[in-house]
């Protein structure tokens, strides 16, 4: 290492921030078209749904792992844009785990249905009972958490794309892929 501060990411935050975006995304894709069919369309793409948000959880988990490794990328920042950022992504990390939890508390398969499968393989645990909300309360709150969650990703993705356009201050360069770059001490 030349002892030049990094301006990008570690390859691995990268990726799986990457590879969040992606999951989320079919997430989204999946709650919002086929699981909103008629009859029991939901039921038949609630064990993809399910498999999906647990993977979502090890990817978070695995990225709140490394991150904690890992030093963030040097930069020129004030102390409120620091703590403003770091404030934000807690909450959305918050929000995303909320979701997921929620999620698994609100499945409670029917007596017909056979047990949700991760990816048609490993059984999903059931949830305990909370005597809080019935799983149908859980349910409810998952979809308002997934709401305040779409938005929170949209400030996410104007927030990178106000760092490109307009500050361009190499922020979203360096969630990027491409040849990882050192300061200059030009």
């Amino acid at each position: 290492m030349s002892g030049k501060p990094r301006l990008h990411w570690h390859f691995g935050i990268r990726l799986l921030h990457w590879l969040t975006v992606a999951a989320l995304a079919a997430q989204i894709a999946i709650a919002f078209g086929p699981m909103r069919g008629p009859g029991m369309t939901m039921m038949n793409w609630l064990p993809l749904h399910m498999s999906i948000g647990v993977t979502i959880l090890a990817i978070i988990v695995l990225r709140l792992f490394w991150r904690a490794l890992t030093q963030a990328p040097a930069r020129p920042t004030s102390r409120f844009l620091r703590f403003a950022t770091t404030f934000f992504h807690i909450f959305l990390y918050v929000t995303i785990i909320a979701v997921l939890v929620t999620g698994w508390l609100g499945y409670r398969p029917m007596p017909f249905m056979p047990p949700a499968r991760l990816f048609g393989t490993l059984p999903v645990p059931l949830a305990p009972s909370v005597g809080v909300l019935s799983a149908r309360g859980f349910a409810f709150v998952h979809q308002k958490l997934a709401w305040i969650m779409l938005g929170l990703v949209g400030i996410h993705v104007l927030a990178a794309m106000g760092h490109l356009m307009l500050l361009r201050d190499g922020v979203m360069r360096s969630m990027v892929f491409g040849r990882p770059k050192t300061a200059s001490r030009d």
